[in-house]
């Protein structure tokens, strides 16, 4: 793969791992606040519930593109046990890229799809379009359907079934952790 496409796909990469810890961070300050509202002043913030909901759509959508770059979404690893041929490795590898990129290809379509009605309701806690949570969708099965293009190209092209050409880099895990994780 071509230096540049690689450098653009690592720096996507980096930038949605970012997003997701931020939205963790959302999640985590508006669920203390409303518990502490809650028990403290005794009187419930509208707005926790809402902007929690958002954040965690978000980062389930982002976190599964996370998952598709790296190769770990639901498939069938068969050729773990035919490691010699090839051809049906890639073969396997084809037939579930296609599966997961029409997958997502129909959640693009129906996630815009539904956007102009979701645009047309509010959130009542934070007077936000509720189409923001939906817009979730699309975006995130459109960055899911970019890496599940990357790590098909890389799985197809790579000759050594012993090496995981797939990216692993992860934030604030140094490449030590992940060689003992990988030993154990």
């Amino acid at each position: 793969m071509p230096r540049l496409i690689d450098q653009i796909m690592s720096t996507l990469d980096k930038i949605v791992q970012w997003f997701c810890v931020l939205c963790l961070v959302v999640i985590t300050v508006a669920v203390t606040w409303q518990v502490i509202s809650r028990y403290v002043t005794r009187d419930s913030a509208s707005w926790t519930v809402e902007v929690s909901s958002l954040a965690f759509v978000w980062l389930s959508m982002f976190a599964i593109a996370l998952g598709v770059r790296q190769g770990r979404h639901m498939v069938l690893d068969i050729w773990e046990y035919a490691p010699a041929h090839r051809w049906l490795r890639v073969t396997v590898t084809t037939v579930a890229s296609a599966l997961v990129l029409f997958t997502l290809a129909v959640l693009v379509w129906y996630g815009i799809d539904a956007l102009p009605s979701a645009m047309r309701r509010n959130m009542p806690g934070i007077d936000l379009p509720f189409g923001i949570i939906s817009l979730a969708v699309p975006v995130g099965c459109s960055f899911s359907a970019l890496f599940a293009i990357e790590a098909w190209w890389k799985l197809v092209r790579n000759t050594d079934p012993e090496v995981d050409p797939l990216p692993s880099s992860v934030l604030f895990q140094s490449e030590e952790d992940t060689l003992v994780k990988g030993e154990v």
